[in-house]
């Protein structure tokens, strides 16, 4: 169904979490069982992974270690891993995986932040709270 939906419909990411959430579908509780519905997040993870067109991906993260810490890691991002393929059966053809990533790399694009200088706030952090001390900012709100 998420396949189905990204590809062959206008919906986005959101659009198929939104959908998924209004029309009753529901998914398993893993362990902390804080986030009953689909998120973004959620269906993002499920479009890039290649497990659903019956493959394994290896080395998709890797554990390095965090600088100026002794012995504290966090998980990196691979953007260049090994794929294995016909280890499980299918659930998606890999047709309509190769339509989804195509689809997300159209759509994935990073907006840039401007800098503009009519709505530049030269107090911030200059001016303090009077109630606790800590220097306020400026903030812009585009909802019109």
């Amino acid at each position: 169904m998420i396949f189905d939906r990204y590809i062959h419909t206008n919906d986005g990411i959101n659009g198929v979490a939104n959908y998924l959430n209004n029309h009753g579908y529901t998914k398993k509780l893993r362990q902390n069982g804080t986030i009953p519905g689909f998120s973004a997040s959620f269906i993002k993870k499920i479009i890039d992974n290649p497990v659903y067109m019956g493959k394994i991906a290896y080395g998709r993260r890797r554990t390095e270690k965090k600088t100026g810490t002794r012995n504290e890691t966090h998980v990196v991002e691979q953007s260049d891993f090994s794929v294995y393929e016909e280890i499980h059966e299918a659930i998606i053809f890999e047709e309509d995986w190769n339509l989804a990533q195509e689809k997300r790399s159209k759509n994935n694009y990073k907006r840039e932040k401007i800098r503009d200088p009519v709505h530049a706030h030269i107090l911030s952090g200059i001016l303090k709270c009077p109630c606790c001390g800590k220097g306020m900012y400026g903030n812009i709100a585009k909802a019109g």
